[in-house]
């Protein structure tokens, strides 16, 4: 899939994007206790995890 958006256009102002994805429970009630935990919602919790998971990429 083809990112959207202008690609020419900084990343600092493009708006954040949407994405549904289908876990596992087991990962879903981990990440329910840890976003708990933490006092942040599932999502925030969500996308930081992915955004780490990509920055240790490079």
């Amino acid at each position: 899939m083809a990112p959207s958006g202008n690609p020419n256009q900084p990343a600092r102002f493009k708006s954040p994007q949407r994405l549904t994805v289908t876990l596992a429970h087991a990962v879903y009630e981990r990440l329910v206790l840890r976003s708990s935990s933490e006092g942040r919602s599932i999502s925030n919790l969500a996308a930081y995890l992915i955004e780490e998971s990509l920055a240790r990429e490079k």
